[in-house]
């Protein structure tokens, strides 16, 4: 036993001490390779192809990280603060800017053009019978001029920013890009959404399109040049443009290469090559200046490196400085990726808001959201990221509460009370439902029309959604404000939301169950003196009275309902007020 012990210790110690070599690139072979490494008296065998392999082998287990530079950045990497002028290699001068106003107050609407094949054989998405594959021959068919019926619609909602799902030249489902300087023909061309830019801009609502940067299609210009090399691919002057390495990929290339998520389909760019980051670059300037388009959606940004974004949104400032940049961020810390006054993006996608702003509600669970409000804040806090109840990834939010229908309207009011920048998905408004287990293409169906018939209770839906929207508008705590949890239950929340321009300070209640509750709530940390009226601004019921001695107030709430207090004094009119002399 003693001996064991000895001899375990003595391993443990030369463990601890080994400094083993770093890996150099290394010509692959055909046969794998046995690399040995000597450390002391030990011998650790390992094979290169195989390490080689998983680099560019697509999302394998144990694969090694595709950027080790996916990672925060330390202070000295981050862009120069706002006010600093800086000259961009082309030498005009321009400087990093804050998130635009537009954006912050703004409600966005996303619209999926291209949708996905559904039983029929046929696509769905926005405009319906979208064919499923791009045959790249046909002439362009101008479906995005359908969009001027729905006008009127998107401004009733109080719409100030569309955002399009993918919309440039792909293969099927828009996020195998063929062509980064052309629409997808199956729903128009280059000056049928040039059109439609500058009429959503005149009725005052800005345009974002979807960036697909990570990955692109096989047809993409740059991997078709290294399927016509074939075996020769090393000749190929776009070899370094994505992961390749030797060995044979599931289309049977004669080599293989790394993927989004295994999706061969999807072959991944190498964004720290110079030539595949100017080119992207110059995408985005081209689509800001010379199309005219507001703003970026920017697809799994949490996959590129914070340093490509940053030098990303240096060259997007020099064709538009009003620009927005938004990162579908889901795992990790935003902060790695978001951080407007850093240089890197200007807003991200709330995830672990989004989710419990509706599951909070199915499962009459308001800690979660307690709990997201509570991250948000102690990690977002300097952001403005955008919350969404739907996507066109996830069931729609119809069908999430499709057991308790009354929750419904409640969702709406969540989202457009809570912090953060609103996104609807097209077709929530109007009640639409979609199950995720359906397939995409049940998520991504044709929109109803203005005019034509509604899901049930539609109607009453979209009207509620538009009054909210028209009352945010309003509140400059409601859009820009800090949010302050008071009381929580399973069914009861309430929570406030302070502007800091402004002064303004609201209480917002819910209540998720089909009872009348009447909590008490102390509302000391509102630093408002005893007295303070209580006036309800939004909401079925009477007002709350004002704050007691023990800077307490009972709330009504009926049954599935959300109301607005103001806890804000009325400014005198101006013929009683008076100066002191």
């Amino acid at each position: 036993m003693l001996l064991l012990c000895a001899s375990l210790l003595s391993l443990a110690s030369c463990s601890a001490s080994l400094s083993l070599p770093s890996f150099k690139p290394m010509k692959l072979r055909k046969d794998p390779e046995e690399l040995h490494i000597k450390a002391g008296n030990m011998v650790f065998k390992s094979t290169r192809v195989d390490v080689q392999r998983l680099r560019g082998g697509g999302a394998a287990q144990g694969a090694l990280p595709k950027y080790p530079s996916n990672r925060a950045l330390k202070q000295d990497e981050y862009a120069p603060p706002f006010g600093t002028l800086l000259r961009s290699r082309s030498g005009a001068f321009f400087s990093p800017t804050p998130t635009p106003e537009w954006f912050e107050n703004g409600i966005v609407y996303q619209i999926y053009p291209l949708g996905s094949p559904g039983e029929d054989g046929k696509g769905g998405g926005f405009f319906g019978e979208v064919p499923a594959e791009n045959d790249l021959t046909s002439p362009p068919k101008k479906r995005l001029l359908e969009l001027r019926q729905w006008y009127d619609h998107l401004e009733t909602l109080g719409v100030t920013a569309i955002y399009f799902s993918p919309i440039f030249e792909s293969e099927t489902h828009g996020y195998d890009t063929v062509d980064y300087y052309q629409i997808d023909r199956r729903v128009g061309d280059i000056e049928t959404f040039r059109t439609i830019v500058k009429e959503l801009q005149k009725r005052g609502i800005k345009v974002i399109l979807d960036g697909v940067f990570n990955h692109t299609g096989r047809k993409f210009f740059a991997f078709k040049d290294l399927l016509k090399h074939g075996a020769d691919w090393m000749k190929s002057p776009y070899k370094e443009w994505y992961f390749i390495s030797e060995g044979n990929s599931t289309y049977g290339d004669p080599f293989s290469y790394r993927s989004w998520e295994g999706h061969e389909e999807l072959p991944e760019l190498n964004v720290e090559n110079s030539e595949v980051r100017d080119y992207l670059f110059e995408v985005g300037k081209f689509w800001l200046g010379e199309v005219g388009i507001d703003g970026w959606r920017l697809d799994v940004a949490h996959e590129l490196p914070p340093s490509f974004w940053r030098d990303f949104r240096s060259a997007c400032t020099e064709a538009n400085p009003e620009h927005v940049l938004l990162g579908e961020v889901i795992h990790g810390d935003y902060n790695t990726w978001v951080g407007p006054a850093k240089g890197l993006l200007h807003s991200g996608t709330n995830y672990q808001l989004s989710k419990a702003l509706w599951s909070s509600l199915k499962d009459h669970n308001f800690w979660e959201i307690d709990s997201a409000f509570s991250r948000d804040r102690m990690l977002y806090r300097e952001m403005s990221l955008v919350n969404f109840l739907s996507n066109h990834d996830v069931a729609r939010v119809a069908t999430q509460l499709e057991n308790e229908p009354q929750l419904l309207p409640l969702a709406y009011f969540l989202l457009m009370t809570v912090r953060g920048i609103p996104c609807i998905y097209y077709g929530d408004e109007c009640g639409v439902k979609g199950r995720k287990e359906d397939g995409d293409a049940a998520l991504r169906m044709a929109m109803v029309k203005p005019d034509d018939e509604w899901p049930a209770g539609g109607r009453e839906l979209f009207n509620g959604i538009a009054h909210l929207v028209q009352f945010r508008n309003k509140h400059e705590a409601l859009k820009t404000g800090s949010l302050q949890t008071l009381f929580h239950s399973n069914n009861e929340l309430l929570f406030a939301r302070i502007s800091d321009t402004t002064g303004e300070v609201l209480l917002v209640a819910v209540n998720s169950s089909p009872e009348h509750v009447h909590p008490e709530v102390s509302l000391g940390v509102l630093s408002k003196p005893p007295g303070t009226p209580i006036k309800c601004l939004w909401g079925d019921g009477a007002d709350a009275g004002a704050i007691n001695e023990e800077y307490k107030a009972r709330i009504h709430i009926p049954p599935y309902t959300g109301r607005v207090f103001t806890l804000t004094p009325e400014p005198m009119p101006a013929e009683t007020q008076t100066t002191e002399t």
